[in-house]
């Protein structure tokens, strides 16, 4: 496996398999400088040489987000600028025809969760758990978690999640579709590894048409509502 490092991303692959792990520990934030680095990660994506994408987190976390006491403390705090550049990097994702894979290896929340529900597919440990907190300490999500979320999840159990703050466990996540596969804590990458390889075991093309169907059958307003979102985001922050 080959390994190159930065400050907020570690990039390495597993054959034909691109895999992104989020290196801010203990809670794996996004933190200025991480959405350059994750451009970056993208113009890889993009190689004929990758078949697929898996994001994952470095330790027992995944990502727990932005750091927001960490903005709201800042003299800079944060723009409508960077939080468009982040949204724009992750529709691109979610655009992407080459399966992108969250393996969820721990606490999920926040921006972490917003750019699992970016990828194509979520699948977690056992140990995971999941949510969108930002209602609880007075903000939305600013990253298209809102739509996302309804989109797998239906927009009844979408609101109460979203409204309550809920952070909700492994197989409560199974349960409502927001993951589709829970693997144990032990072994969890190599299990993800398999799950990712056992999906490329088909034509390739098949895949991009698939891919490239689902993105077809989102609702056209999607993008202007995750704009719109964005827009709410920094208002309430500020």
């Amino acid at each position: 496996m080959e390994r190159a490092e930065s400050k907020y991303l570690e990039i390495s692959t597993e054959g034909r398999i691109l895999i992104i792990t989020i290196s801010n520990p203990p809670h794996n934030y996004f933190h200025p400088g991480f959405f350059g680095e994750l451009h970056y990660c993208h113009e890889l994506m993009l190689s004929p040489d990758i078949d697929a994408i898996i994001f994952t987190g470095k330790g027992n976390v995944f990502s727990k987000g932005t750091d927001l006491s960490a903005i709201r403390s800042s003299s800079r705090g944060l723009d409508l600028n960077t939080v468009l550049y982040g949204n724009e990097i992750f529709t691109s994702i979610s655009r992407l025809t080459k399966p992108v894979i969250a393996a969820i290896n721990g606490a999920c929340m926040g921006g972490g969760l917003e750019l699992a529900l970016s990828c194509h597919i979520r699948v977690c440990s056992e140990k995971a758990r999941l949510g969108l907190p930002e209602v609880s300490i007075g903000i939305v999500p600013g990253l298209g978690g809102i739509q996302r979320m309804i989109r797998v999840v239906g927009e009844s159990k979408a609101l109460e999640m979203i409204l309550l703050g809920d952070i909700i466990s492994a197989q409560r996540a199974l349960e409502l579709n927001l993951v589709s596969r829970v693997f144990p804590q032990k072994e969890f990458l190599p299990n993800s590894l398999f799950f990712v390889k056992t999906l490329l075991s088909t034509r390739k093309e098949a895949i991009e048409e698939v891919l490239k169907l689902v993105t077809l059958s989102r609702t056209e307003g999607e993008d202007k509502n995750i704009l719109g979102a964005a827009e709410s985001f920094i208002r309430l922050i500020s």
